[in-house]
């Protein structure tokens, strides 16, 4: 069972360069997302006096839930885009779900770590424009603390990382070491397969089903750099927790079957640093950030295996 207390926590390299971009924010964490109130940020509510206290003990339901207002936005949101518990009380007020994200934990190796999510548009720019992925600093936070699923997949995770940093060789030809060393197939080869499991998949958007799909290969080698970096989070974020060889082996597969669709995405839009962010960000929201649809495509995986 989890714990909760102040420990010291590994992040990437590159974490201390972000801070929540607010209200310039294209995506903000603040809509379409369920919104739960920890009991201690209950507590300190109950205890708020004034117009202000009633106004924000009526939008949270009674399970703990802020309810959401129309366009799904959260009630607290001003126009600008901006928290107005924050601007009235200060951080110390929201509740642990909004002061956390777009953060994520696990445990690995017998350390904590942590890490941003790519369904946040300014960790996207930060991920993909930063060739610091195996290269951890610790920092102390408050948090609740993850199991330790008893599987070290440091030392697997530690080959993937130096395969993608070799030099002189092209992404396509990591991919293929990495595929040969946990025996995995190339999802293209099964594309028909794949892209009928990715078309019956729950998504936030409709219009974005035919979208995440495999088939076309990015040829262009100098968007490889954003590819590796990819893939590197996707490493980071789903294979590390792996509870056994083989859910490690499913694990590398769904990552490489998500940075092929980044590199089918990207095949037919152009290749700025904005766009391929873009659907980065597109990615993880409806795939990654999907606990459904994550482990119906790594189940297949394993099935594979």
């Amino acid at each position: 069972p989890k714990s909760v207390g102040y420990m010291t926590i590994y992040f990437p390299y590159y974490y201390k360069d972000f801070k929540c971009i607010a209200d310039k924010c294209r995506h903000s964490c603040c809509v379409g997302w369920e919104i739960d109130v920890d009991d201690s940020t209950l507590m300190k509510y109950r205890a708020i006096e004034g117009a202000f206290g009633d106004e924000i003990r009526s939008h949270i339901s009674d399970d703990g839930v802020i309810c959401l207002s129309e366009g799904d936005r959260c009630p607290f949101l001003d126009e600008a885009g901006l928290c107005r518990i924050i601007s009235k009380l200060g951080e110390g007020y929201i509740s642990e779900i909004c002061n956390q994200r777009p953060r994520f934990y696990h445990s690995a190796g017998g350390r904590i770590e942590g890490g941003i999510g790519a369904v946040c548009e300014e960790a996207c720019r930060i991920i993909l424009s930063s060739d610091d992925y195996n290269r951890f600093i610790p920092y102390t936070r408050d948090i609740d603390i993850p199991e330790d699923t008893g599987f070290d997949s440091l030392v697997h995770r530690d080959f993937i990382y130096s395969v993608l940093s070799t030099d002189g060789m092209s992404y396509s030809e990591k991919l293929s070491i990495i595929r040969e060393k946990y025996c995995l197939t190339d999802p293209a080869t099964e594309c028909e397969e794949w892209n009928k499991l990715l078309s019956e998949l729950e998504y936030l958007d409709e219009s974005r089903r035919g979208l995440l799909a495999i088939g076309r290969k990015n040829e262009r080698e100098e968007l490889d750099c954003y590819f590796e970096r990819f893939f590197a989070y996707l490493v980071l974020r789903h294979v590390s927790p792996s509870e056994s060889y083989d859910n490690l082996r499913a694990r590398v597969g769904f990552c490489i079957l998500l940075s092929e669709i980044l590199e089918n995405v990207t095949s037919v839009r152009e290749a700025s640093l904005e766009e391929i962010s873009e659907a980065v960000r597109i990615i993880s929201e409806e795939l990654e950030y999907s606990e459904e649809n994550t482990s119906s495509l790594i189940f297949e995986f394993e099935s594979k295996i």
